[in-house]
């Protein structure tokens, strides 16, 4: 399965396994922790542990489990003789209660017949968790292996390019903060010529929704293209200097970041895709196919890995992308393209930083 097909499947099963059609809210303001002499505890802690089925209990059976954007395991799990989906995220002490969602004695000992409206715990999950893929086999294994404690395994240096990439989009995705600059310089190589074009970019977030993007590219050496995106409290502003009727009936900031993939030389989606899931075009880069971790180098003096692999759609080139081991920002991007009349080499170069400070002159349209 790709992975939009994952993303997609999964966003859309959600309902379905959860199945819930009547929701009750927590009331009491305080959420519950399921400690280990709760008989839910051990179906969240033990359930599919050592593979599919490990800890088949009559008490409750886990539906699915995620990474929440501040950090934590958390699991869905269906309890029949409650009549409920409960919510938790794994703490130091237990299970904490996030969601409950009622359901009805035939929903809770069919699940195949489960569907209806999406319940508090679906929505909860939504908005949860740190990216749109759920855990897997082996992931809820390595998790169950660390006690469900701290996302991020400790030991780095063991990590494949998958777990890389993975980490690297929970961190955009939780981000409270963030912020960047750079540079994108494009080698376009001719038989008969070889020029260099650049685009300078920067980026400030503020979470949950207040942005701005700049791109001013310089490719052709006489026009200037300035794409500015901001988003606030009061919606959506688009700008492209060149043609500004292009982007008058944008209404959404991940519609304002495709339009501008062209003129920004990906940037406007390579990391703000990241931030804002839902874009055509943004976000690719930690979906890498047939991703390889090589030896790991050092860029602009930080220690990062080198991950390489191939972005969609597959020219048949590799894109390689070098990654901050401490904070698992992106800080460099290459690849090569072989057209038919032109060769280009593209180097995207970041100074990133995350939950800083942000000044708000860095978020003014």
């Amino acid at each position: 399965m790709t992975n939009l097909s994952r993303r997609l499947s999964t966003t859309l099963l959600i309902p379905v396994l959860l199945g819930c059609s009547i929701v009750q809210a927590k009331t009491d303001g305080v959420a519950e922790i399921i400690l280990p002499a709760d008989s839910r505890f051990n179906v969240f802690e033990l359930s599919n542990s050592r593979g599919d089925g490990t800890f088949a209990s009559p008490v409750g059976k886990v539906l699915l489990s995620f990474v929440s954007k501040d950090g934590r395991y958390c699991r869905a799990a269906r309890f029949p003789s409650d009549s409920a989906v409960v919510l938790a995220c794994r703490e130091e002490r237990g299970w904490k209660t996030e969601a409950i969602s009622r359901i009805s004695r035939a929903e809770a000992n069919y699940p195949a017949n489960f569907g209806g409206n999406m319940p508090e715990v679906g929505e909860a999950v939504e908005a949860m968790r740190a990216s749109a893929d759920l855990l897997d086999e082996l992931e809820i294994m390595e998790a169950a292996a660390r006690g469900w404690r701290d996302p991020a395994p400790l030991d780095v240096e063991s990590l494949d390019a998958r777990h890389i990439l993975k980490r690297t989009s929970q961190i955009y995705r939780a981000s409270k903060t963030y912020v960047d600059s750079g540079a994108v310089e494009t080698v376009y190589i001719t038989p008969s010529s070889k020029r260099t074009g650049e685009t300078r970019f920067t980026t400030a977030y503020v979470a949950p929704d207040d942005f701005r993007f700049e791109s001013t590219m310089n490719d052709f050496g006489t026009i200037e293209a300035n794409f500015v995106v901001g988003q606030d409290g009061n919606g959506v502003n688009v700008w492209f200097s060149v043609e500004p009727e292009l982007m008058k009936d944008i209404a959404t900031v991940q519609e304002a970041l495709d339009a501008g993939a062209g003129i920004s030389r990906d940037t406007s989606g390579m990391i703000p895709g990241l931030i804002f899931p839902g874009t055509k075009l943004g976000g690719d880069i930690v979906r890498l196919t047939d991703a390889l971790r090589l030896a790991d180098m050092k860029v602009d003096g930080v220690d990062c890995f080198q991950i390489q692999g191939f972005r969609q759609p597959n020219t048949g080139q590799p894109t390689t992308v070098w990654i901050e081991k401490d904070s698992f920002l992106i800080r460099r991007v290459y690849e090569e393209q072989d057209l038919k009349e032109v060769a280009t080499k593209t180097t995207w170069s970041y100074s990133p930083a995350i939950n800083v400070p942000v000044d708000q002159d860095a978020l003014r349209f």
